[in-house]
């Protein structure tokens, strides 16, 4: 009898490996999907500590995501291809764009990027970041009593990718628009947030600081709990992988 569960966790493995490809050239750099998140972490990994196996569960929840990411790029790919109104509206739209800041070593892949222009000629895109969530997290976003820090660190890295997106393409910081679309993963909800851009300095001082930091120790090891950073947030330490391995953590 074929073992569906096992097949499919190899089959994920495999998929994860592949995806780090992305990043062999990369070395010492910093992923922006991790902006906001522990100096330490972000420190290890750039060492290139080893972290333990991703749990079978927890790679199949990432799974889901990717594959709701890739139906709405999907579609909008299909939009682009057959849609008169998008040909004369929007000059081009981007799925999945690799963008750097290489004063911070920075690298990520933004979700969606649609470039256009003003009515004065200049260069004008709306970067959208791509999420999905389960209820629960959904609530405490979009609740009667939301929390107010729910989305800090998708904000800022949405920013970190408009940010980069804005500098390659020789866009104008003001003519960048900015959005995190939510996917209930129970519920099939969905739902459009504007992000201002005052999040894209939130972004940089964060990028700055962690580099500032890092430049001026020899080792991770330097970098203690309860120093600046270290970590961003008390909750990080009970999900991070290296908890117990290079770092104790609270």
């Amino acid at each position: 009898m074929l073992n569906i569960e096992s097949i499919y966790a190899t089959y994920l493995n495999i998929k994860q490996e592949k995806n780090k490809e992305k990043y062999k050239n990369y070395k010492g750099w910093h992923s922006a999907s991790q902006a906001g998140s522990c100096f330490k972490k972000l420190a290890l990994r750039a060492e290139g500590k080893v972290e333990p196996p991703m749990d079978n569960r927890v790679m199949r929840l990432l799974r889901l995501g990717t594959i709701v990411h890739s139906d709405i790029e999907n579609s909008i790919k299909d939009y682009m291809e057959a849609s008169e109104e998008y040909k004369k509206s929007v000059n081009t739209i981007y799925t999945e764009k690799r963008v750097e800041i290489p004063e911070f070593k920075v690298l990520g892949h933004l979700d969606i990027a649609i470039e256009s222009e003003t009515t004065s000629g200049n260069k004008f895109a709306k970067v959208v970041d791509v999420k999905t969530c389960g209820s629960y997290p959904w609530k405490m976003k979009f609740g009667r009593k939301p929390d107010p820090n729910a989305n800090t660190n998708y904000n800022l890295q949405l920013s970190t990718y408009a940010y980069a997106f804005a500098e390659e393409q020789g866009i104008y910081i003001d003519d960048i628009e900015m959005s995190l679309f939510w996917y209930n993963k129970d519920t099939s909800a969905i739902k459009e947030v504007m992000v201002s851009n005052d999040w894209i300095e939130k972004a940089l001082e964060y990028w700055e600081d962690l580099r500032d930091y890092t430049d001026d120790i020899e080792s991770s090891d330097e970098l203690t709990v309860g120093s600046y950073g270290v970590p961003m947030a008390n909750w990080e330490c009970r999900y991070c992988s290296f908890k117990d391995i290079h770092c104790k953590g609270i």
